[in-house]
């Protein structure tokens, strides 16, 4: 396995076993982004319609190599309409022949009664509905989110800075590994803190703290995707849970062994009533309300100084008083250290990589985290992982490293010479 089939794709991959491959992970070329000089290149049709069907074609026959529970992580990034002024041919500057989602330059004939100069040409999700309708399941749009976009001179739109992952599936039912690409998830402590019972709000029967918002934004063009002002799961924690900078250092009490709202509730109302308890002590009629209250959003314990105000007035001296007792006053000490949970969250759709330039190559090229995630998610060790465009190799490459194994399909003689170059550079590094 490992092989580089050199052609066209809609005719190599006919080389390929049937439902052989457990998961296909590529980025076909971009409409009107870059000539290969091949009559037979895909990219360059004159109008979307051309291209959405050309893909179609391709897809077709990828499905046809697909196990039956396999998936297709297909990326695509767009394009704007742009076509200069007096002249009607496809031309392209040396930036846009390096560089992916760059404008495009089309005949007039391209632009037609729909698209017009400046439109968004909207290829990646036309060609996610053209696969839809042709059979695929279209499961789901991940926001490939880049931190490091390309610049653009723009002044009324923002800078571009997302391209699309669609996943899409051959069956309904299909193999993806949620826990092999899960996120960190955090936890504030060993405790279940319970914000209203254990008094950790300042309202009574508040139970969500809304989270700090800022706007406070750079002078540079404001990007396409708008993410939290927080870097990473622990710092938008720490922000939104009002904490300091210092967390760790804290000692925190909690109270681990409270009886249910229900059991109190009963044992309060045996012995005594609100007014009453108001009367005999110091603590106001409002807050002593709240301990007999049945809905959840309106009940709350009593503090432990509240608790030890009012014991005296109820304490009867009978089994059940002490067992309430220990319970309101069995309290747990332990740091407000953040500990990382194990057992991951299940991975959100916008997935923040930066763009990594391949010395060798003269284009932009996969960051190797994104086909990772999506060999990970998408097939086992063993399985054969598959890039009917396959470029520079990235695909291959993480496929190897992950103990896949891969084919790949590229028309280009250029970039197969990168691709082997690059192979043979990670082997020898290997074996040092």
């Amino acid at each position: 396995m490992n092989k580089i089939i050199t052609g066209n794709v809609l005719e190599k991959i006919n080389d390929i076993e049937k439902k052989s491959v457990q998961c296909v992970v590529t980025s076909p070329p971009y409409w009107g982004l870059r000539d290969y000089g091949d009559d037979n290149q895909l990219g360059l049709e004159e109008t979307p319609e051309e291209y959405v069907e050309n893909m179609v074609k391709v897809f077709r026959e990828v499905k046809r190599v697909l196990k039956d529970d396999g998936t297709l992580w297909l990326n695509l990034g767009d394009s704007y309409i742009n076509q200069p002024a007096g002249n009607s041919n496809l031309t392209f500057s040396k930036k846009q022949k390096s560089n992916f989602g760059s404008h495009i330059r089309h005949k007039k004939s391209t632009i037609g009664n729909n698209l017009k100069t400046k439109d968004l040409a909207g290829i990646p999700w036309r060609v996610a509905f053209a696969l839809q309708a042709d059979g695929w399941y279209l499961r789901q749009d991940i926001i490939w989110h880049k931190p490091n976009p390309m610049p653009e001179s723009v002044k009324d739109r923002c800078t571009k800075s997302h391209e699309y992952i669609f996943l899409l599936s051959k069956s309904s039912k299909y193999y993806y590994d949620k826990d092999a690409i899960a996120e960190k998830t955090l936890t504030m402590d060993n405790s279940n803190r319970d914000r209203d019972n254990q008094k950790l709000n300042n309202t009574p029967g508040r139970t969500r703290m809304a989270g700090l918002k800022t706007n406070n934004y750079e002078t540079r063009n404001k990007r396409s995707v708008w993410a939290s002002k927080y870097d990473d799961i622990e710092h938008e924690s720490k922000h939104r849970q009002g904490m300091h900078k210092a967390r760790g250092e804290k000692i925190v009490v909690t109270r681990p062994l409270l009886p249910t709202q229900e059991e109190f509730i009963a044992f309060l109302k045996k012995r005594t009533n609100a007014k009453s308890l108001a009367n005999i002590t110091d603590i106001s009629l409002t807050t002593v309300e709240h301990w007999f209250r049945k809905d959840n959003s309106g009940f709350s314990y009593p503090s432990i100084e509240h608790w030890n105000e009012i014991r005296n007035h109820i304490d009867d001296k009978s089994y059940q008083f002490q067992t309430i007792d220990n319970k309101m006053t069995m309290v747990s000490h332990h740091t407000d250290e953040i500990k990382i949970k194990k057992d991951g969250k299940n991975r959100r759709s916008v997935w923040k990589i930066n763009t990594k330039p391949y010395k060798e190559a003269h284009f932009a090229v996969f960051p190797e985290k994104l086909p990772e995630l999506c060999i990970k998610a998408g097939s086992k060790k063993g399985d054969i992982i598959l890039d009917p465009f396959f470029g520079s190799g990235t695909t291959g490459w993480v496929a190897q490293r992950l103990g896949r194994k891969w084919l790949g399909v590229e028309l280009n003689p250029e970039y197969i010479k990168i691709a082997n170059k690059r192979f043979q550079q990670q082997e020898l590094f290997n074996a040092v």
